[in-house]
């Protein structure tokens, strides 16, 4: 699916499974899910990450508006399952973060 990935380089797109081990990888652990536009997006952030002392994701957290540390995917929503990004969110994202 298409999503982007948020880390220290900043936002950038990318292409990943729609599984989950595919999410848990990314995150470099177990996964959690950050609402971000109800009902379209969501972030996918590492559960544990404060315990493992990951670093601050200045850009993730801006975007969440909440504090995230470690790696973080923002992906579509649509109902219980993850989709593709949003291309509006994914273009408001790259406007204000680049990427």
């Amino acid at each position: 699916m298409k999503a982007i990935r948020v880390d220290r380089s900043g936002p950038s797109e990318i292409d990943i499974a729609n599984t989950l081990d595919a999410l848990q990888a990314a995150v470099l652990g177990y996964i959690e899910v950050v609402t971000l536009v109800p009902g379209q997006a969501a972030m996918v952030v590492n559960e544990e990450g404060r315990l493992h002392q990951m670093f601050p994701n200045i850009i993730a957290s801006a975007i969440a508006g909440t504090k995230i540390v470690g790696p973080a995917i923002i992906v579509g929503v649509d109902g219980e399952e993850f989709t593709d990004i949003p291309a509006e969110v994914a273009l408001r994202i790259k406007l204000r973060f680049g990427g």
